[in-house]
């Protein structure tokens, strides 16, 4: 991983469109699955979601490269969405933007952090689980996110979703 590059900063009212913009052209990554092709022309982030959230652009070498949403949830910290520019993928950025969420998820005492995420594409849940995320067990799902998890139902195949979570301070296998 080569974090050397990565700058992480909050993000600002005016970047809003374009970080958007980014999301959208990462999203061109589900044109590679026949599966997943209608991912790629799904509609960027409500602009609101940046607001409600907490939010990190990284920059690499200078240039905007992808950012984290965050927002607690029952008593971990939600990972919203992590968005990597469709150009700087292997740059460590995503990697870089997820740290930055386990470590602020241990320092405001969160007891771990989750997301929602498909479990196929290889830079989905296998690319969590190479990070130290697993499965959430059912039992552990509390009521925010099975609300979240009963929305994404009403618009996608939760066959291929997939809750994960990762507790404070434990450490990629």
């Amino acid at each position: 991983m080569n974090n050397t590059h990565t700058l992480l900063r909050p993000y600002n009212e005016a970047e809003i469109e374009d970080l958007r913009q980014l999301e959208r052209a990462a999203h061109r990554r589900y044109l590679s699955l026949k599966e997943y092709e209608k991912f790629a022309t799904t509609p960027a982030i409500n602009p609101e979601r940046f607001r409600t959230g907490m939010t990190r652009v990284a920059e690499y070498a200078g240039h905007r490269a992808g950012y984290i949403i965050v927002q607690p949830l029952d008593d971990m910290l939600y990972i919203a969405s992590l968005m990597v520019d469709d150009g700087m993928s292997g740059k460590g950025i995503g990697q870089r933007l997820l740290m930055w969420a386990e470590e602020y998820a241990s320092a405001t005492g969160a007891s771990g952090t989750c997301l929602a995420t498909f479990r196929v594409p290889r830079w989905n849940a296998p690319w969590y689980r190479k990070l130290g995320y697993a499965e959430m067990p059912e039992g552990r799902i509390g009521p925010n996110l099975q609300a979240i998890l009963d929305r994404h139902a009403t618009f996608l195949d939760m066959t291929t979703r997939t809750a994960m979570w990762k507790p404070t301070g434990a450490c990629p296998e």
